[in-house]
């Protein structure tokens, strides 16, 4: 009888191993994707919701035609906010199926984050300055795409600033480590208080950050501040 082969033997429980790794994987993916379903199912029917209430108003307002224009604005703004989600999700979708054009090339971080960041510095309304930069000026170049890593910072300070307390500051911090470069901006919150459906948001900004080898991670600070990290990788050397 012939003695079963060393390198199949060994070859088996590799490939179980992998075969388990790879359903692990699955299987966290799917439980990601339900989460991300189960909050645009909540925040459609909480925005259709807020429609047709204020709809309704504006019937019952006819005599008083100011009123009309209150519950208009706040249409606009539940409209404005489902055409963000709709066009967040297939953004979403297209970066999962790997269908986003992307450029990853060195850039220097410094000035991509000044121009994201300049607008908030010299507010154009008169309200007080919130936004601190705390950005290292020796930076190395970065191996990123523009356009991607744009969206994310301007979106995580846009939520930074909006979600916060009015007298909360926002920093934007930047500094290299190793062969990471590493963005954070610090807030009171990035999302309203006690609003946990911004999953959707969440996962797109994880995933722009993905796609070009990077990674994003949250911490939680004792005084209720959190920090959002986005890392990302240096470039092997500087465009000429």
């Amino acid at each position: 009888m012939m003695s079963q082969s060393p390198a199949l033997t060994q070859t088996q429980p590799t490939t179980l191993l992998q075969l388990q790794l790879e359903n692990e994987q699955l299987s966290k993916y799917l439980t990601a994707q339900k989460a991300v379903i189960a909050s645009l199912e909540r925040r459609v029917g909480r925005s259709l919701t807020t429609l047709d209430t204020h709809l309704q108003s504006l019937v019952d307002a006819r005599p008083a035609a100011p009123a009309w224009y209150d519950h208009l604005h706040l249409m606009q703004n539940e409209v404005n906010s489902l055409c963000d989600l709709v066009s967040d999700t297939m953004l979403l979708q297209k970066l999962e199926a790997g269908k986003v054009d992307m450029t990853l090339e060195p850039l220097a971080l410094e000035p991509l984050l000044v121009a994201v960041s300049r607008h908030l510095l010299e507010p154009k309304d008169g309200s007080a300055v919130r936004l601190i930069c705390e950005i290292d000026a020796s930076l190395p170049f970065a191996l990123i795409d523009q356009e991607l890593t744009e969206a994310v910072v301007t979106d995580l300070l846009a939520r930074g600033l909006k979600y916060s307390d009015a007298g909360s500051p926002v920093v934007l911090g930047a500094e290299h480590q190793g062969d990471r470069l590493h963005l954070r901006i610090t807030a009171q919150r990035f999302a309203p208080a006690g609003n946990r459906d911004f999953a959707t948001e969440i996962i797109l900004c994880c995933r722009r950050i993905e796609v070009q080898r990077g990674t994003v991670t949250c911490q939680q600070h004792p005084d209720g501040l959190q920090t959002v990290t986005v890392s990302l990788c240096t470039a092997a050397r500087s465009p000429i």
